[in-house]
């Protein structure tokens, strides 16, 4: 799998264990039930070594958070509630896996793996034991 196969907009069409992950998180309770119906759409863009993911909610106008990234250098981004986070992407074994590290003072850590197969992409978020698994497709 190359870098390319990521290029693109991909929409979120499933995802299993959310709710144990937004508990680990600490995702408010009233924020909870619209996290969980929401289907998330990420696009990715490359410039050179230079990334950009668009990250938003389908339905959600003016709701996307960009990021800019080269592979495997340290940005800044925030987490689902708007948490600051420390975050680096590499590519390993064909799979973009992603470390996140919370800014302040829990300093929770994040893992995501992101596999592709041809038009599906796996998605596997672990925090603190708990892991959600989201499957996007490519549009």
């Amino acid at each position: 799998m190359s870098l390319d196969s990521f290029i693109g907009k991909w929409v979120e069409s499933g995802k299993e264990g959310f709710e144990q992950l937004a508990q680990t998180i600490g995702l408010p309770a009233d924020k909870l039930e619209f996290y969980k119906q929401a289907k998330t759409e990420i696009t990715y863009t490359r410039d050179g070594d230079q990334w950009t993911i668009n990250v938003g909610i389908v339905g959600v106008p003016n709701g996307s958070r960009v990021f800019n990234f080269v592979m495997g250098q340290p940005y800044d981004s925030v987490n689902i509630d708007g948490t600051p986070l420390k975050s680096v992407i590499t590519f390993e074994g064909g799979a973009f896996v992603e470390q996140h590290k919370e800014a302040g003072p829990r300093e929770a850590e994040m893992s995501i793996v992101r596999k592709v197969n041809g038009n599906t992409m796996e998605v596997q978020t672990t925090v603190g034991g708990a892991t959600m698994t989201s499957i996007y497709n490519k549009v």
